[in-house]
């Protein structure tokens, strides 16, 4: 293969490894989210068995309509809880990928300008070639 060939190759390989890179934070990023969401599958499967234990034990009217109230707000804390780690675990995701994709850009922006000066380099020469056959030919 000739220069810029390989270098072409070795921006396509380049490529092809930063999408595969890209391919697997964003499943590490599916990975996280699915684990988040069983901790929190869990955690209201245990917290609704302990609210059920406490409505079995009120008495009266006013203990009822005082544990609905806190079991609510308890409720209202942990979905506001779940869907705050939510987003914050998306955006370092985001933040993740971005970074990935600018070390890309970054990486083909050098190959790109390496095989910019080798295919200048290969235009030059070739240039020259004809000029010098012809000047040895004016010669003879």
């Amino acid at each position: 293969m000739t220069q810029p060939q390989v270098e072409m190759f070795d921006l396509y390989r380049a490529s092809l490894k930063s999408a595969a890179d890209i391919l697997k934070a964003s499943l590490e990023s599916a990975e996280r989210l699915q684990n988040q969401n069983l901790v929190a599958i869990r955690t209201a499967i245990v917290e609704q068995s302990k609210s059920l234990s406490e409505l079995g034990e009120a008495k009266t009217l006013d203990e009822l309509m005082a544990l609905q109230a806190r079991i609510a707000g308890e409720q209202f804390q942990r979905t506001m809880g779940y869907w705050t780690n939510l987003c914050q675990t998306a955006g370092q995701n985001q933040l993740a990928v971005i970074g990935q994709m600018q070390a890309q850009a970054a990486n083909a922006r050098e190959l790109l300008e390496e095989a910019a000066k080798s295919a200048g380099a290969l235009a030059s020469a070739v240039v020259r070639q004809p000029q010098a056959k012809q000047d040895s030919r004016k010669s003879a």
